[in-house]
C-alpha cells in the first residue's frame, strides 16, 4: 500500500487541476557530475605554494607591464617516479580565463627568481619531467600571469598535473560515457581514423586543486595588492 500511495494521490490531484508533487520528484534529472573521492586513491604530489603578489617589468621602450606571480613546490614522497606536467589555469571574476606562463617572456621569470633569491626555481618550460621520491628531489618553479587592464574582484588558479586520479563523465539519461573527439595535442585538430572519420573517447575530468582569491582594487593599487584567500578545494574538471 505504501508504494501505491503516491500514484493514488497524484492521480486525484492532476484531475482536480493540480499539480503533482510526487510526480515532480520523480521527474527531477538524477546528478552524475563526477566528484573527487574524499581521500585519492591514486598518486599524488604533495603541493605547496605562495599568495601570489605582482611585479613590475620595465620594458625598453620605457612602459612598464605588471605580472602576477606565485612560486610552488611539487614533491614525490610515495612512489620511485613520477612524470610532472603541470596544467595551471587562471579564471578571473570576469570570465577571462588565462593559461599561466603561456606567452609570458623568459625575462620575466628571470626577475622573478632574482627578486625572490632562490636559485632553486626552475623556469616554467623547464619543469616537467621525472620526479624521483624524496624531498632532494622536489622541483620549485612559477606560476605568472598578466595583470588585467580591468578591475577583477577575484581569481581561482587551477593546478593541474599534481594528481593522477581521473573519472568519466556520464550521459544523465543513459549512464552511458559522454563520447567526445580525439584531438591532437600539437596540431589541435581531431583525429581521423582510416575511413576518415573522427575518432572518439569518453570524456574524463581529473583531479585538480582549486585556490580561490579575493583581489580587491587591484588596478589602482598593484604595488601592494590586497588579496583574500577564499577557498581551497580539488574539483574535477
Amino acid at each position: 500500500m505504501k508504494r501505491l500511495l503516491p500514484a493514488v494521490l497524484c492521480a486525484t490531484t492532476l484531475s482536480l487541476g493540480l499539480p503533482c508533487a510526487f510526480a515532480q520528484e520523480e521527474a527531477a534529472p538524477k546528478d552524475v557530475t563526477p566528484q573527487p573521492d574524499a581521500v585519492t586513491q591514486d598518486w599524488a604530489f604533495d603541493f605547496e605554494y605562495t599568495t601570489p603578489d605582482t611585479i613590475a617589468i620595465e620594458n625598453p621602450d620605457g612602459s612598464v607591464d605588471w605580472y602576477w606571480y606565485m612560486t610552488y613546490k611539487v614533491t614525490n614522497f610515495d612512489h620511485d617516479e613520477l612524470f610532472f606536467d603541470p596544467r595551471i589555469a587562471i579564471h578571473s571574476a570576469n570570465g577571462e580565463i588565462v593559461t599561466a606562463n603561456l606567452g609570458i617572456d623568459a625575462s620575466v621569470f628571470k626577475e622573478v627568481r632574482n627578486l625572490l633569491e632562490n636559485p632553486l626555481l626552475q623556469a616554467p618550460v623547464e619543469v616537467p619531467g621525472r620526479v624521483f621520491k624524496g624531498e632532494n628531489y622536489a622541483r620549485q618553479s612559477a606560476i605568472i600571469w598578466k595583470v588585467s587592464d580591468e578591475d577583477i574582484d577575484s581569481f581561482k588558479v587551477f593546478v593541474g598535473g599534481i594528481y593522477g586520479e581521473t573519472k568519466t563523465v556520464t550521459d544523465p539519461n543513459t549512464g552511458e560515457p559522454i563520447m567526445v573527439p580525439v584531438v591532437d595535442a600539437l596540431t589541435g585538430e581531431e583525429v581521423k581514423d582510416e575511413a576518415g572519420n573522427t575518432k572518439m573517447q569518453p570524456l574524463q575530468v581529473k583531479r585538480t586543486r582549486m585556490i580561490h582569491y579575493e583581489t580587491p582594487g587591484t588596478t589602482e593599487s598593484q604595488q601592494d595588492p590586497s588579496i583574500k584567500l577564499i577557498e581551497e578545494k580539488d574539483v574535477l574538471r
